[in-house]
């Protein structure tokens, strides 16, 4: 990104807010293709987007992005200070962040991804944040494929019949896998970035949880577990590629079974889980389906009370 072009997020209310500010400061606002408006002025030229996306550039663009959008809408200063307010965030190490976890169809992905003060540098100017904020499929493989140009990564997936056979013969506890993913994740990544001796990953459980895992591949010194830590740029990252990851594998699981198999865990995945174990029965259902979930046991009639 260059000088005359910064990108932000807002909400729904934030970006109205924008608008009603700029439709008093005299922009002419247009249509945007595949977007919510256009606004420009003298030096100015700002895109708004159904995602979230502000796009402000020209000439104009820092004094508007630091003389407006920060102080009027943002309520705080943030271009040009990351490096000030979170300088471990440009310091090299890793992120990793999982995908799947929530959802009863599909695999288990676990991404690690590696920055250092210049890839994180451009990961922040791309826009990446946590693929939870994503709302677009398409934003969010663009934003995976800027990934995988700029940083070293490894990924850790697990279908859904080796995830189902792990936890029911070995680990009986979803944090203990989880925990054990991670730390595979990160060994893929060491497998391209030997050199990696930080990692930074979200506090899902107690802390010893995660740090059995990195101790017994030898690694418990190079752990920070960090509440919200998808505000660092590498576990930013690594949440878009474990989603991106995701959801590919989700639609070819989908086309292998006939069915479209929908995300999350609400009573319509379970209404579809149920229509699956009736027309193709338990053994096709446990390749697509995570089958320590509550709601699954109530569909099968020889556990269901």
């Amino acid at each position: 990104m260059s000088s005359s072009s910064y990108t932000f997020s807002f909400d729904e209310k934030q970006t109205e807010k924008l608008k009603e500010i700029l439709l008093q400061r005299g922009f002419d606002i247009s249509p945007l293709n595949h977007g919510l408006f256009r606004a420009t002025t003298r030096g100015v030229v700002i895109q708004a987007y159904k995602t979230g996306k502000i796009l402000v550039q020209g000439k104009e663009a820092l004094e508007f992005a630091q003389g407006v959008i920060e102080p009027e809408i943002l309520g705080k200063a943030s271009i040009g200070y990351e490096e000030v307010l979170h300088p471990e965030y440009f310091e090299a190490h890793a992120g990793i962040d999982e995908c799947g976890k929530g959802d009863l169809f599909g695999p288990l992905v676990v991404a690690a991804v590696f920055v250092d003060k210049q890839s994180a540098r451009f990961l922040v100017d791309a826009g990446i944040k946590d693929s939870k904020r994503i709302k677009s499929d398409s934003r969010l493989f663009q934003l995976a494929m800027e990934v995988k140009k700029k940083a070293p990564y490894g990924f850790f997936s697990l279908s859904p019949l080796q995830y189902n056979d792990l936890y029911e013969k070995k680990f009986k506890n979803l944090n203990l896998l989880l925990a054990w993913a991670h730390a595979k994740a990160y060994q893929r990544l060491l497998q391209v970035q030997s050199d990696c001796h930080r990692v930074v990953c979200d506090r899902f459980a107690h802390p010893w949880v995660l740090k059995q895992s990195f101790e017994k591949i030898g690694m418990q010194d190079a752990l920070e577990q960090m509440t919200k830590a998808e505000s660092d740029p590498a576990v930013a990252a690594a949440s878009i590629l474990a989603r991106a990851v995701f959801l590919e594998e989700l639609s070819k699981l989908g086309k292998e079974i006939g069915f479209s198999l929908l995300r999350g865990a609400s009573s319509k995945t379970v209404e579809q889980a149920r229509e699956i174990y009736l027309n193709k029965g338990k053994e096709a259902l446990r390749k697509v389906a995570k089958m320590h979930f509550k709601t699954i046991q109530k569909i099968l009639p020889e556990t269901s009370s």
